[in-house]
């Protein structure tokens, strides 16, 4: 069973893996944008982290919409809105619930990459966040 601490610990660790590579993202993201994404989910997720630490979200689902709702108003471009909804839309198909299994995660994150789709209108195969986040899906629900 998945609990509030694992959640905790899972956007900790996607927090502390941002910081390490925010130069190498940003470098990556001159080549065809504007040269900010790492420095823009640096800033999202160190306001993720700061509220977490202030805020005590007691369900896994809680973690996961604070997070996303900290990454829409502080990530700029379509990072934020793009990341947050996933989080978020995961974080309210989980619920209420004190604990999660792996199959519960992996049937909310699917709705929750559904709900990115939608907002960007992509699907599998346009080379986006898509074909990376469906197969990661699929493989935790195996």
């Amino acid at each position: 069973m998945l609990d509030v601490d694992f959640f905790r610990r899972w956007i900790g660790t996607a927090a502390a893996s941002v910081e390490r590579e925010a130069d190498r993202l940003t470098e990556l993201d001159s080549a065809i944008g504007d040269a900010d994404h790492g420095s823009n989910l640096q800033r999202g997720f160190r306001a993720v982290t700061a509220e977490l630490e202030k805020a005590a979200p007691d369900t896994p689902g809680a973690v996961l919409i604070l997070a996303g709702r900290q990454l829409i108003s502080t990530v700029g471009g379509a990072s934020g809105p793009l990341y947050g909804t996933l989080l978020r839309r995961t974080g309210k198909a989980l619920g209420d619930s004190a604990e999660v299994t792996p199959a519960q995660l992996a049937e909310a994150l699917g709705e929750g990459v559904a709900a990115v789709a939608q907002l960007g209108g992509a699907k599998a195969g346009d080379k986006t966040m898509i074909d990376a986040l469906e197969p990661a899906v699929a493989a935790l629900g195996t």
